[in-house]
């Protein structure tokens, strides 16, 4: 009779054990690959696993070696198709499946990817050994006729474990990495061709630093360049009469990736700085005056590899106070700054993200 008893009572400490198991987080191994040509326009890996971390919240990522399965998520360019991706499930017993997604840009095929990795995630391993509640329980001994039945009582047992509910707080679980700012940093430098603001169009120079922010399907930032441009008026000759422009630019911008390498830019902005005349050749009168001009500006951007890029821009500007440069010698020859100014340029840069 006490073997009914202990064979009762160990079923019984079995079942919370079980459960405590069916409780604990899952651990997995996880691979992100992404084509070569795709890098620049695509997140990242650390980016992929924060996405899937606020699908699932209990899950997190196994040690090498660990036994867990294998979740391999692949992205590719498919000819005619766009982009197209796919997770390749590695069973614990070897068995092997795929789920395929496709979409048009990489942003939404990688959250379309961390969801049905989430999803994949959540389903029971196979190839897992039974769990001790399934062990069948002891076979129970008959009572002697001729002895009064023993009645024991077992121990209460304590309540299972409820299921867990879905956390609404996404905290970042153990051995998850932490979640990268999605703020790249930007420099570059390039050459205008100036329209308007000197007495002819000429090749100016600029140089710029920038900051950018993800913010959806649009990223925005902000952006200060620094330009340096001189023309002679021209007929003069014996004065050699030069205007020159030192500027700097703020602008506020908003940018959206379109085909695979290309983007769009479209900025507002404001340019402050000194408008200088002078004569080269005599003695004559040297003027410096505040410039400013404010207007939009338009960029798109041909993305090499994961960090650099090459652009073409254009801005158009209004000018508030416009200035008029005069040769004074017997030609008399002037320069009158229009009310609409603009450039047209040509540069490269190069983008890195906060760690």
């Amino acid at each position: 009779m006490w073997l009914l008893g202990g064979s009762f009572a160990a079923s019984i400490g079995a079942a919370p054990r079980a459960s405590a198991e069916e409780a604990r987080p899952e651990a997995i191994h996880l691979r992100f690959e992404v084509e070569e040509r795709l890098v620049s326009q695509c997140p990242d890996r650390a980016r992929f696993v924060e996405l899937l971390i606020a699908e699932r919240p209990r899950l997190s990522l196994a040690p090498d070696g660990a036994n867990a399965r294998s979740f391999n998520v692949r992205i590719r360019r498919e000819p005619k198709k766009g982009l197209a991706g796919e997770v390749v499930i590695s069973e614990l017993d070897g068995a092997a499946s795929t789920r395929s997604v496709a979409a048009r840009d990489c942003r939404t095929l990688v959250r379309a990817l961390a969801v049905v990795t989430a999803v994949a995630s959540d389903v029971a391993p196979t190839g897992e050994e039974p769990s001790a509640r399934e062990e069948p329980p002891a076979a129970e001994e008959p009572p002697a006729a001729d002895t009064p039945p023993i009645v024991e009582h077992p121990p209460s047992a304590p309540p299972a474990p409820t299921a867990p509910a879905r956390e609404t707080s996404r905290r970042r679980p153990p051995g998850a990495p932490r979640p990268t700012p999605s703020i790249t940093l930007g420099a570059g430098a390039g050459t205008e061709l100036v329209l308007g603001a000197l007495p002819r169009a000429t090749m100016g120079y600029r140089g710029y630093v920038e900051a950018q922010r993800r913010l959806g399907v649009l990223d925005g930032g902000v952006r200060a360049s620094f330009a340096f441009a001189r023309a002679q008026l021209p007929g003069t000759s014996q004065l050699n009469v030069f205007v020159q422009t030192w500027t700097a630019r703020l602008e506020g911008c908003a940018s959206r990736r379109l085909l695979a390498p290309l983007s769009v830019e479209a900025c507002l902005g404001a340019t402050a700085g000194a408008y200088h005349s002078y004569s080269d050749g005599v003695a004559a009168r040297d003027d410096v005056r505040p410039w400013l001009t404010v207007g939009p500006g338009l960029r798109t951007r041909w993305h090499v590899g994961r960090a650099f890029h090459a652009e073409l821009f254009g801005t158009v500007s209004y000018v508030p106070t416009v200035y008029a440069t005069v040769a004074r010698d017997h030609t008399a020859v002037s320069h009158e700054v229009p009310r609409g100014i603009g450039e047209i340029g040509l540069g490269f840069g190069h983008s890195f993200d906060l760690p």
